[in-house]
């Protein structure tokens, strides 16, 4: 799939596909948003990706944000266990200190979740237009997840 456009068609299950499209990656980010479900925010993506039985577009689309999410969260919960570890180890040592790598880390928690988004929106608007876009790095991982579910090259 290159940065080329396709002819606006229909998805499997009757939608416009590039509506199709703008559910998986905003249905995910705004999940990703709510604390409790930010967790799950790759499953909207995913129930779109299984649902396409036709549209390669789609398809690659909804894996793209899958990977994207799970990134996304997989990040997270890293930086989040680093933070506790951190904040429990120093909290008697160093109280400052453990206060600014958390406040740090946060920082870049947050940092995270904004190029995530800014990708989701850039993803979304090209999706729109019936464009067929990578993400930096997650486009090429995602071709190859939604391969190993059977999506044409």
């Amino acid at each position: 799939m290159s940065n080329n456009t396709v002819e606006p068609h229909k998805s499997s299950f009757g939608m416009d596909a590039n509506v199709a499209v703008l559910i998986a990656y905003l249905g995910g980010v705004i999940i990703s948003f709510i604390p409790g479900l930010r967790y799950i925010a790759w499953a909207v993506p995913l129930v779109v990706f299984f649902m396409e039985s036709q549209s390669q577009f789609i398809k690659f689309h909804a894996m793209q944000s899958f990977t994207l999410n799970l990134g996304g969260m997989i990040l997270g919960l890293i930086v989040s266990w680093v933070i506790g570890g951190i904040v429990t180890a120093m909290l008697f040592r160093s109280p400052g200190a453990s206060l600014g790598i958390a406040g740090f880390l946060t920082a870049l928690t947050t940092i995270i979740s904004i190029i995530i988004t800014i990708f989701a929106i850039i993803a979304v608007s090209k999706g729109w237009k019936y464009q067929e876009y990578k993400i930096p790095f997650i486009g090429n991982l995602a071709m190859k997840i939604a391969a190993m579910f059977g999506m044409k090259a």
